[in-house]
């Protein structure tokens, strides 16, 4: 994924949808904080996470229909929109939709996750292509370990998974 294929996305769910801001999360999202990232974990995704305003299910799935994968539109373009709610990014941060990094488009704005917050879920996460975003983000310069360890206190998790999520961090500048 490329900005350029982000903002067309945004721009197609603005013109389909009448929207005129949605959440973006996902790896997609670096690249509000990271126009041109180098080919590779942060690049590698095929799809945008976006949570409607209001996290409406209905417009969620509407979008995930209309835009996503197998539609015509990803058939066309090669990459695809995903409607989610809130609940998606289970390991991210409180408040950090005030963090968010706005990528505006000809009227619709799309809040990306910033990179601590967009870190922190896929280490939550931890399957092999979101620890690999995570190195990635990390070798780049995006993320720094005392903001990360700071933001982990405000995920909502268990004790034993907050420890995972640490070590991770610790890993990722070790």
């Amino acid at each position: 994924m490329h900005r350029r294929q982000l903002q067309h996305v945004l721009l197609e769910i603005g013109r389909r949808f009448g929207l005129h801001e949605v959440h973006v999360i996902g790896s997609a999202a670096i690249l509000a904080a990271f126009p041109d990232p180098p080919e590779g974990a942060l690049t590698a995704t095929r799809d945008v996470d976006v949570i409607p305003p209001d996290d409406d299910e209905r417009i969620a799935d509407r979008i995930s229909f209309v835009l996503g994968e197998a539609s015509d539109f990803e058939l066309e373009h090669g990459y695809y929109a995903q409607g989610v709610t809130s609940l998606t990014p289970t390991f991210a941060p409180q408040g950090w939709r005030a963090r968010a990094i706005p990528i505006t488009v000809e009227g619709i704005t799309g809040w990306c996750m910033a990179p601590h917050d967009l870190v922190l879920s896929k280490l939550g996460a931890g399957r092999e292509k979101d620890l690999d975003f995570a190195r990635s983000a990390a070798a780049a310069g995006l993320v720094r370990q005392e903001v990360l360890m700071r933001y982990l206190d405000d995920v909502n998790c268990t004790e034993e998974h907050r420890r995972w999520i640490a070590a991770r961090i610790d890993t990722l500048f070790g």
